[in-house]
């Protein structure tokens, strides 16, 4: 197959340079090229290249330099008159919106599959942006939602008809995770010979992660065990956080780490990974947690934890925002009355190649072999 004759595949998001959905966006860039597509990156809006130093040379990077959202369209519009892909998948809201106009407005030939990475009926409160998306999700050729969970969203509050939602996980698992996993990391808490055990949360630092929740949980926890806890991320809520730990008194045993590139082998050291979130898409962080080989627990929130958990078969689910309760699952765990059962994870579900092949075969551009 000639590069003339391959699939040719376009990728519309205003992405940040790092980030859960550039990570697994890159992660898809390239087993779309060992699957013998041709991908081209078009960037709005001020976006940039995820993980620009290792983002594959093969992908041509697009961008449109555009402004706001009609100023994107125009632009769009004139790029695939040229471009002339066989497919176009859209990350974000932002390029669901320019994507579905472009191609309506001036009725290009070209297929839109709409990428939906949380859950939008809690991202998406405003009335206006709710009508926009009841139109949005509805125009589309495809919704691929990234579980079960966003697709029973859309179909409830966004009378989506279900067979044009299609559900595909997240590529999480890659060829080199183990590698990665053994990556050394610069913590004290982690190279530490005599082990406290080390709680580990992981996230943006804003009210969706709910910290708060996690925060007083570890506050409960340390009355009946010494532990450490490391949360990983960057985000509007850090002084809050740290004013509560303050006032919690827990500030010697706590550490908000920043942004950490790749958080797998700070999990890969730690005892315990809690997720506190009050709604996620899917939960990324909480596969990476079982694919290092962590002890896991997590909110019952929409969407993602009971369906990566399996209805709390493989780890403990708890109530959203129940302090009370996550505190003593974390007990639990920490003195071995819970082992997260590995076993029963099935992680094979988010297999990166598995889920770009998924992809390509949505999209109708899985070549031949």
């Amino acid at each position: 197959m000639t590069l003339s004759t391959r699939p040719k595949l376009a990728i519309l998001a205003p992405l940040k340079a790092w980030g859960g959905i550039e990570r697994k966006m890159l992660t898809l860039c390239r087993e779309f090229l060992a699957e013998g597509v041709n991908v081209e990156f078009i960037l709005t809006r001020g976006g940039e290249i995820p993980y620009p130093d290792q983002f594959p040379a093969a992908v041509k990077i697009v961008d449109l330099r555009s402004r706001h959202k009609w100023d994107s369209v125009l632009r769009l519009w004139r790029h695939l008159r040229k471009s002339r892909p066989d497919a176009l998948l859209t990350a974000k809201d932002h390029g669901a919106k320019v994507a579905v106009l472009t191609r309506d407005l001036f009725h290009l030939p070209v297929p839109v599959f709409v990428k939906v990475t949380n859950t939008p009926s809690e991202f998406l409160r405003r009335p206006a942006k709710r009508r926009w998306a009841h139109r949005l999700y509805r125009r589309a050729d495809q919704l691929i939602a990234i579980s079960k969970g966003v697709r029973d969203d859309l179909v409830a509050h966004f009378a989506v008809p279900p067979e044009r939602v299609k559900v595909i996980y997240n590529p999480v698992i890659t060829t080199d995770m183990p590698e990665r996993s053994h990556a050394a990391v610069d913590h004290p808490w982690l190279n530490q010979r005599v082990e406290t055990p080390v709680i580990m949360g992981l996230g943006r630092l804003t009210p969706q992660k709910d910290f708060s929740t996690l925060l007083r949980a570890f506050a409960l926890v340390r009355t009946h065990i010494p532990a450490r806890l490391i949360i990983a991320g960057e985000g509007p809520e850090r002084g809050k956080l740290q004013s509560l730990a303050e006032d919690l008194g827990i500030t010697a045993d706590i550490d908000l780490v920043g942004y950490v590139p790749d958080p797998l082998p700070w999990l890969a050291r730690s005892r315990l990974f809690v997720l506190s979130s009050r709604y996620e898409g899917l939960a990324n962080v909480l596969v990476e947690a079982l694919a290092a080989g962590t002890n896991v627990l997590a909110t019952d929130c929409p969407s993602g934890p009971r369906e990566i958990l399996r209805d709390g078969k493989v780890a403990p689910l708890v109530p959203i925002g129940d302090a009370n309760t996550m505190a003593s699952a974390m007990i639990t765990c920490l003195r071995g009355e819970w082992v997260t059962n590995h076993s029963e994870a099935r992680l094979d579900r988010f297999e990166s190649r598995t889920v770009a092949r998924e992809y390509l075969r949505t999209m109708g551009l899985l070549p031949r072999q």
